[in-house]
């Protein structure tokens, strides 16, 4: 009789019976299953004795092993054989020599066993899924649960599942007002309509969708970006997951970001006004040279409108285009060139002198972007300085005037004083002369004292002008005065041949001015007159004073034919040392001394020509003067 089996505990004991290639499989592939198919095997018989079989037998430590089934019974009685193939004697035998509840599966069954064995590996595959799944499931849970993002899940009734305690912080809210409630009853009305058309979408079209809008959760209010990842189940969408973004930070940086650069552009504008405005010359170049822009400084600077520059090269507007290449060379080389003063040819035609400075505009890599040229006018700026130099030598003149004046008063006094000591001598022994001799000399006398006088004046007047004595107002007439005037220069009248010719009007009334500093005026105008025919010998000199009244002024004309002003400098004839007659004959100082007396007098003078043929100087005086003589713009404190 057989012994019972000793499979481990809960497996059922097998044997395996048949032969060759089969039997061999049918171990191999039981035995590696045999774990999973809750089975032992305990024996194999090998009716074709093979040896390969026989190693693979105590590779496999199988307890026992035999090629005859007469060796069967002396085994522990398996709780099931199974056959190989399809041997009916073998069947047969096993089934004598075995008991009638042992059951015996023949190569009839094998679809059987080959089902059970893949049930097995199936189960075996789904038990490793479902291990799987909960595994993901638990680390999903997991992440959803402690991840630093605000997650929340939905059902399709758009009420909350869930809410991460991330998304609980961050929102302000407690779970108890969270689960269950829709966002209708957590948010304030209208607040999340947003938020649930997206939702909406998401479980209408099942595909994941992104927006972004505001939350106001309890005492907060957020800037959030929302995703929705749609749930499905079945190829249906049952719900939805959220993943919501704080974004408050960026939004307010990208706020912040937008404020900075509206200052930036308003700075900008402000700073484009602020040098197309200016009134300084700006313009920007290409590192070639060529204008870029040009503001309206240099406009009324130059006369030039942008679209006659622009494009073409700035040595263009320049008196010396070799200077301005190096100053733009040097820019270029050493980023800047500061400070240089640079001529400028204007549009029509006269000369803009610029104090210019040159900087290099370059790109984050160093290249030479463009060149801005700031150029200041410092035409009139040279011109007052120039004047002022002129000023200072007038000032050297008129104290070198004031001494000469002193020096000679003191020989006319000497003069004067010898003249009255002839008088006297006349008077007590004239008697011994002769009557005509006595004539001839106390009419030299006469004339002696009176030349004496009018040079004293003249000293006196140059001493006032230079010193800005008081003038010496007085009731003019101006008939007389003029008269004295001709009769002062009748030598220089004889000398040049010319005729005076005086056209004066009687109805002139009298007026109150400087008789001292009127005088010097005109007698300043008729010895340029008389100079000017000297410069026509082939013509006869004529000199014609003319005097009318018109309103309240006094006009005198005082016209000449000789030689007349060249067009170009008649607006210069009346500057400090400015003069048209050769050197040695002309200082600059006569019509400029008179436009001055004529200015602090109250009047004004101008002058008309014809170069070659005629001048013409119209005098103006007020028949009232001034109350407060106008003080003299070119005189100074000595």
């Amino acid at each position: 009789m057989s012994k019972p089996s000793t499979a481990s505990k809960g497996r059922l004991p097998v044997s395996l019976v048949g032969q060759g290639d089969q039997l061999s499989d049918l171990l191999a592939s039981l035995n590696a299953r045999s774990r999973r198919l809750r089975i032992d095997v305990q024996s194999v018989i090998d009716c074709g004795k093979s040896d390969d079989l026989a190693d693979l037998v105590d590779q496999l430590a199988i307890p026992f092993y035999s090629t005859s089934l007469d060796d069967l019974p002396n085994q522990p009685v398996p709780g099931m054989v199974i056959l190989s193939s399809d041997l009916p004697e073998v069947q047969k035998v096993l089934r004598e020599k075995l008991p009638c509840d042992v059951p015996i599966l023949g190569p009839k069954q094998g679809d059987l066993i080959q089902g059970i064995i893949s049930l097995v590996e199936n189960n075996r595959a789904l038990s490793l899924d479902s291990r799987r799944l909960k595994e993901t499931r638990r680390q999903l849970n997991l992440f959803v649960v402690t991840a630093p993002l605000a997650i929340y899940v939905k059902d399709q009734d758009y009420k909350y599942l869930m809410m991460n305690n991330h998304a609980l912080h961050v929102l302000g809210f407690k779970e108890k007002q969270v689960i269950g409630h829709t966002d209708s009853d957590i948010y304030p009305a209208g607040n999340s309509d947003w938020l649930h058309d997206l939702e909406q979408e998401a479980m209408k079209t099942g595909s994941t969708l992104c927006a972004t809008g505001v939350l106001i959760a309890p005492g907060q209010e957020m800037h959030a970006q929302v995703t929705i990842f749609p749930i499905t189940e079945n190829r249906k969408t049952v719900g939805v997951y959220g993943l919501v973004e704080d974004t408050t930070e960026l939004f307010e940086s990208e706020q912040k970001l937008h404020e900075v650069d509206d200052k930036l552009d308003e700075t900008q504008k402000y700073l484009q006004e602020v040098l197309a405005n200016s009134r300084d010359m700006i313009f920007l170049t290409d590192p070639e040279g060529r204008i870029k822009s040009f503001n309206k400084g240099a406009e009324q600077a130059l006369g030039y409108n942008p679209v006659e520059v622009i494009g073409k090269s700035a040595t263009h507007l320049c008196t010396d285009p070799d200077k301005f290449n190096v100053l733009f060379d040097k820019a270029l080389l050493d980023g800047h060139a500061t400070r240089y003063e640079t001529q400028f040819n204007s549009k029509d035609g006269h000369t803009v002198i610029g104090n210019i400075s040159l900087t290099l505009i370059t790109d984050p890599e160093g290249n030479p972007l463009e060149v801005v040229c700031l150029c200041r006018d410092i035409t009139q700026r040279l011109q007052l300085k120039n004047d002022l130099i002129r000023s200072e030598r007038l000032a050297a003149v008129g104290q070198m005037a004031s001494g000469v004046a002193h020096e000679i008063n003191n020989p006319l006094a000497v003069i004067d004083t010898i003249a009255g000591l002839v008088e006297d001598s006349l008077a007590d022994e004239g008697h011994l002369l002769p009557q005509d001799t006595q004539d001839i000399l106390f009419k030299a006398m006469q004339r002696l004292h009176y030349q004496v006088a009018r040079c004293t004046k003249i000293t006196h007047s140059l001493l006032g002008f230079v010193r800005k004595s008081q003038t010496g107002m007085a009731a003019i007439n101006l008939d007389d005065l003029i008269s004295e005037c001709v009769e002062l220069l009748l030598v220089e009248i004889k000398r040049c041949g010319a005729k005076v010719d005086l056209n004066l009007d009687p109805d002139m009334p009298i007026f109150r001015s400087d008789p001292m500093l009127l005088q010097q005026v005109f007698v300043n105008l008729l010895k340029n007159a008389l100079d000017a025919t000297e410069e026509v010998p082939q013509r006869k000199g004529k000199v014609s004073i003319v005097t009318h009244l018109d309103g309240d002024r006094i006009i005198i004309s005082v016209e000449d034919n000789g030689v007349g002003i060249e067009d170009e400098v008649q607006d210069k004839i009346f500057d400090l040392f400015h003069t048209t007659k050769p050197a040695g004959k002309g200082t600059g100082l006569g019509l400029s001394i008179v436009h001055d007396i004529l200015v602090r007098l109250g009047g004004n003078i101008k002058v008309t020509s014809v170069n070659g043929k005629w001048t013409r100087f119209l005098v103006q005086l007020p028949v009232v003067p001034p109350e407060i003589l106008q003080p003299d713009p070119m005189s100074l404190e000595l």
